[in-house]
């Protein structure tokens, strides 16, 4: 059975709203720093990562497939996984650029600076 990503994880709806729910209301006011990083970093691979995973398949898109040299369904399959894995990389390292204002908005939001 393939094992699941970080990104498909972070991805899962009920995964972030179950942290967020956890941190939530009077717990996110006196929770530790530990835990509003974690929080971030959960927020941080779910903004960034779907946002290059969709920048990626968005690029693939705009190529059509080569007339010669063409892998076929095991190339598609390999190369989504790549893009995966490339996303993945982005968010997690580049993905705070991305992620750090929308989490404020998030905080801001929810009562908490």
């Amino acid at each position: 059975m393939p094992s699941i990503s970080p990104v498909q994880t972070a991805m899962n709806s009920a995964h972030l709203a179950a942290d967020a729910r956890e941190v939530a209301g009077t717990q996110l006011l006196t929770q530790s720093p530990a835990d509003k990083e974690k929080l971030k970093s959960t927020f941080q691979d779910f903004a960034a990562g779907t946002f290059y995973k969709e920048m990626l398949k968005s690029l693939r898109k705009m190529h059509n497939k080569p007339a010669y040299m063409y892998g076929g369904h095991a190339e598609e399959v390999f190369q989504g996984q790549m893009d995966q894995e490339v996303a993945e990389t982005l968010a997690h390292n580049k993905g705070s650029q991305i992620a750090d204002p929308l989490f404020q908005g998030y905080l801001n939001r929810i009562g908490n600076s």
